[in-house]
């Protein structure tokens, strides 16, 4: 099983078939089911990106203090990494902070995105594709 089958098994067909579904409730219109997929999917990561604004914040209070770190230890790039690790731990702040929360959303939006273009499909071989991803009923 490849990497491009467990995307499509775990991911991208369960997002298809919920965009359908939606779209089922609204009446078969593919617009009001995508804004209303998208109005959940960003509910549903709202405490990640809350997350990841606040490491952003945070990290960006700390560039004043970053800077004089710069200054003091510019040349000697050892002393510079490990008084920026100190400080990081100090005020419990995560270089990786705000890249983990994103990380983890990336792949939920571009599910979402693929489902979009997948349903909507563009030629009629498309549609043949798209059977392999719904679900029976």
């Amino acid at each position: 099983m490849s990497i491009g089958d467990i995307w499509d098994l775990i991911i991208l067909s369960p997002m298809i078939n919920v965009l359908i579904m939606v779209s089922g409730w609204f009446f078969n219109n593919f617009g009001l089911a995508i804004i209303a997929l998208t109005i959940v999917v960003r509910l549903a990561t709202l405490p990640l990106t809350t997350k990841q604004l606040g490491a952003t914040k945070a990290m960006q209070e700390m560039q004043p203090k970053m800077a004089e770190l710069q200054k003091k230890y510019g040349r000697d790039k050892a002393k510079l990494a490990q008084e920026q690790m100190r400080m990081y731990k100090e005020s419990g702040v995560s270089p990786a902070g705000c890249m983990l929360p994103m990380l983890v959303q990336l792949p939920i939006w571009i599910a979402l995105f693929q489902s979009i273009i997948r349903v909507l499909a563009v030629i009629p071989e498309d549609f043949l594709n798209l059977s392999r991803h719904l679900y029976a009923s």
